[in-house]
């Protein structure tokens, strides 16, 4: 099987990174002729090195201070880091700040060059050695070693690949759908537009559709190219190349996010755990780097340890749980951490800390509990994978082991104890309103948005097994009802006489079914249920779809629109209404419905008896 690393070279301006790599694959960079004049990389340039099974990607990165932003796009996609220290010059500016960006960024696996050993003595190259030794040993947790290596010694170079394909892959958490951030954007003639990237999240397959965040639009994919190479499918943590169709190059731009609709949501504030290497003053200006976007961004410190802290950007930020950034000014690197909650819930401040805690330390359970107590009529688990980085089933599993916690697997909600007592408390409202109300999972999930029909049938059925309800059929209904069933053979008998009798006394205003249903408290689809056997029977009539008249009403109703016809030589809007002080919608209605008589004729909205038909009558 095909193994792929993604090697950043990092370090200082002129110390020797694109020659190395020029050294090790015969590739010079993606060179401008500005670029190749001056001998340096501005911008981000990409390049493999093969051997059996194994593919190394290197990303070239530049290494002037002035083109930091440009490094850290590229660092997001890095594996391992090659950082490279010219033997001559020792660790210089860039090199710590490269160092730093990388550590930030997650990146735990080092491969330190002293390169240009030609130039050189060897007590300068024991004295870098051990200064390149006293710098890392100050980043808690990296793994490095150090070799030395001179474009000019092929044994060295030789020694160089082999450490580097002897490297570890990162490893890359699966999410379930592709992340991918845009980090150049190009034409290619005959093609059109091409992006590059490294596959940050899941697979990508030729056939997808790509959903790019920003546009909020589906793209098509034309190719995909991993390593130069066509191919049906880019694997997880692979460095590729889109061609897209539909869209111009002009319109996308390095940092832009491709995904999968559905998946990710964007906001403009998120809450981050905090690695700093500079004092961040509360409520500062600051530039924000997540993937290879960047934005401004404005930082709110939570508490007194400078720990935790709120970021508030000026666009949409499409972040996942412990997705890592960078924190820079004008002139630096001032820290930077990982991202814990890209969903901002509403919640007091010492909660909030107790929450950012709790995802600090991957807490889920305790997360949970937190954010139960901030949606008291239940927390839907559907962005589980953005908020947490857990398939959602792990997060039903978490929440099911919450004492007094309700989970609805079917729509994705778990409800607290609040959740349950306020349902409670809707019941009693209303029976305390209807005491003849027939109460069902359906009714009072279609009275309240936040109610899942699981969780109301539990909460209906808890009442009843306490004796605050009975049960009749499949209703609930008060202790004390009032509801006489004994000439009756079914609920659904009672119901269909209790709507006719409602419907007839209604005369010529009969109120819309949903109105009914809820001003008798019963669910709209027993209701439905009853007004198609109406129907059926011949008891009611539909003249529109929300007015059903009794069918007494509708013959009554029509032999007073003929007197008035016969009386006045028309009907028309006017004079209806001067006979029956109704609304326009009901005497449109009735108007449209006397059309469908043969003997009716309607010449510019007054009806008039058809000459033929009215002698012969």
């Amino acid at each position: 099987m095909q193994t792929n690393l993604i090697v950043g070279a990092i370090g200082h301006i002129d110390h020797g990174k694109t020659s190395l790599i020029e050294s090790l694959n015969g590739f010079w960079g993606d060179s401008t002729t500005q670029e190749k004049e001056q001998g340096i990389t501005l911008d981000l340039s990409f390049s493999h090195l093969t051997k059996d099974n194994q593919t190394i990607a290197f990303i070239d990165v530049p290494g002037h201070e002035k083109l930091v932003k440009n490094m850290i796009a590229g660092a997001f996609g890095m594996d391992c880091a090659m950082l490279v220290v010219a033997a001559n010059e020792g660790i210089m500016p860039q090199t710590l700040e490269h160092l730093r960006i990388a550590f930030l960024l997650g990146i735990r696996e080092f491969l330190v060059v002293l390169s240009k050993c030609d130039l050189a003595t060897e007590e300068m190259k024991i004295q870098r050695t051990k200064d390149i030794e006293s710098l890392l040993h100050g980043f808690k947790g990296i793994h490095y070693q150090i070799t030395q290596a001179s474009i000019h010694d092929k044994q060295s170079i030789d020694k160089l690949q082999s450490l580097l394909f002897a490297l570890p892959k990162r490893q890359h958490k699966d999410l379930g759908f592709f992340r991918y951030y845009i980090d150049r954007v190009f034409a290619i003639k005959g093609s059109g537009c091409v992006v590059s990237g490294t596959l940050m999240d899941g697979d990508l397959n030729l056939t997808d559709k790509v959903w790019c965040a920003r546009l909020e639009r589906n793209l098509t994919i034309k190719a995909l190219q991993t390593h130069g190479q066509s191919t049906q499918i880019a694997y997880n943590g692979s460095r590729v190349a889109i061609n897209l169709s539909g869209i111009s190059h002009n319109e996308l731009t390095r940092g832009d996010l491709l995904t999968k609709k559905g998946y990710l949501r964007g906001f403009d504030t998120i809450e981050v755990e905090l690695s700093t290497f500079h004092k961040i003053a509360h409520n500062s200006e600051l530039q924000l780097y997540i993937g290879s976007m960047r934005c401004a961004c404005r930082i709110l410190l939570l508490g007194a340890q400078m720990k935790f802290a709120t970021l508030k950007t000026k666009i949409p930020i499409f972040s996942i749980f412990n997705e890592r950034f960078i924190l820079r000014d004008d002139k630096e690197t001032l820290g930077g951490g990982r991202v814990l909650s890209p969903i901002v819930d509403p919640m007091k401040k010492s909660q909030k800390l107790e929450f950012l805690e709790s995802l600090s330390q991957s807490d889920f359970k305790g997360a949970f509990e937190i954010l139960l107590c901030a949606h008291k009529r239940g927390l839907g688990l559907i962005s589980t994978i953005q908020r947490f980085g857990i398939p959602q089933s792990a997060a039903l599993k978490i929440a099911s082991e919450i004492p007094h916690c309700f989970v609805c697997p079917k729509e994705l909600i778990a409800y607290p104890k609040s959740a349950r007592e306020t349902l409670t408390e809707m019941i009693t409202k209303i029976l305390a309103k209807n005491k003849n109300a027939l109460l069902s999972a359906a009714l009072l999930a279609q009275k309240q948005s936040w109610i899942a029909q699981d969780f109301a049938k539990d909460v209906l059925e808890e009442l009843f097994q306490k004796g605050a309800l009975d049960k009749t059929e499949s209703f609930y209904v008060a202790k004390d009802n009032p509801l006489d069933f004994s000439n009756l053979t079914n609920i659904t008998d009672y119901l269909h006489k209790t709507i006719h009798q409602t419907l007839l006394a209604q005369g010529y205003e009969p109120i819309a079914p949903y109105n009914l249903y809820d001003a008798l408290d019963i669910d709209r689809k027993t209701g439905d249920e009853v007004f198609k056997r109406l129907c059926k029977e011949k008891k009611i009539v539909r003249l529109s779809h929300k007015l059903f008249i009794c069918a007494e009403n509708l013959t009554k109703l029509l032999e007073l629109m003929r007197k008035i016809i016969a009386k006045d030589g028309y009907l028309d809007i006017n004079n209806f209404k001067s006979h029956l002080n109704l609304s326009r919608k009901y005497l449109i209605t009735y108007l449209d419905y006397l059309d469908c008589f043969e003997d009716i004729t309607n010449q510019d909205g007054k009806r008039t008896f058809k000459v033929a038909h009215h002698k012969e009558a």
